[in-house]
């Protein structure tokens, strides 16, 4: 700024007078298929459409999924590939559906990416190191979920463990396969200062802010951004039904801006980072 005698001339302009602007690039990195919903494919199209959403990473149910999921897939890759990236669901160690060999068919049918979730042991067990070795290889990012995990039954017996999936032990797999791309879901809640310290140490680890509990989420945020974390780290993800899409998107575009990131950084949050680890040209 300069003094003009009695004027006072002020050429910077604060983050608040820069009202948020439509994302020029907007990209959902974590999207669950729904076998339940009528009509999918074109129910989630419609609702990114109406929210701006310009494409989706889109988690399979299953390895071994129903006809119409297959169905949709086929569709999905033939239609709209554009618009939708698919991701394939692993569990590691549940079982045949779930050998290391899914990942192979995975990327032979069109798969982009994978989720991997609920582990019968630690992720970064030496038994499913080999899933890691072949995402990799073949250039698929790795999505992971990290932190308590919801219950499918609340009357049957389920041998999961949300201890298995914490964010540190993302550690030893970003160094033992240095060129996979790691998404860390939810930000290890409530493991969050965990998946701070972890991504910190890893050019390419990122988090996700999908999923609920979102005043937590900006809470810890806000108290290790600049710190232990900087926006380039954040990925959106909704991992809700596509009608919520505008309620969460204008919910998350106002914390960050109320924190003070610009325009730049948000626009980073909302697709511009999702875009490299994706391998998509902007």
């Amino acid at each position: 700024m300069r003094c003009t005698g009695l004027v006072l001339e002020v050429r910077a302009v604060a983050y608040y007078d820069v009202f948020p602007k439509e994302h020029k690039l907007l990209i959902d990195i974590h999207h669950h298929y729904n076998p339940s919903v009528k009509n999918f494919v074109d129910t989630l199209i419609r609702d990114m459409d109406a929210a701006g959403v310009h494409k989706v990473c889109l988690i399979s149910s299953r390895p071994r999924h129903s006809d119409q999921e297959e169905r949709d897939w086929k569709r999905i890759f033939k239609d709209y590939s554009e618009r939708i990236i698919g991701f394939g669901t692993v569990c590691p160690g549940r079982g045949p559906e779930n050998s290391p060999e899914i990942i192979d068919e995975y990327y032979s049918r069109g798969f982009k990416g994978l989720k991997f979730i609920n582990p019968t042991k630690r992720y970064d067990h030496d038994d499913f190191l080999v899933y890691y070795e072949k995402a990799e290889d073949y250039g698929m990012p790795a999505l992971f979920h990290t932190g308590v995990v919801a219950r499918k039954s609340f009357d049957r017996r389920e041998d999961v463990s949300s201890e298995y999936m914490r964010p540190v032990h993302l550690d030893r797999i970003a160094r033992w396969c240095p060129k996979l791309r790691i998404v860390a879901a939810h930000m290890g809640d409530p493991w969050f200062s965990e998946a701070y310290n972890t991504s910190q140490k890893h050019p390419l680890m990122w988090l996700d802010i999908s999923g609920k509990g979102i005043w937590l989420k900006a809470e810890a945020i806000r108290r290790h951004l600049w710190i232990r974390l900087r926006p380039e780290k954040l990925v959106f993800g909704l991992d809700e039904p596509s009608s919520q899409y505008l309620r969460l998107i204008h919910a998350w575009d106002t914390i960050f801006y109320e924190m003070g990131l610009d325009q730049k950084q948000r626009d980073m949050i909302f697709g511009e980072t999702a875009a490299k680890i994706l391998g998509i040209k902007t």
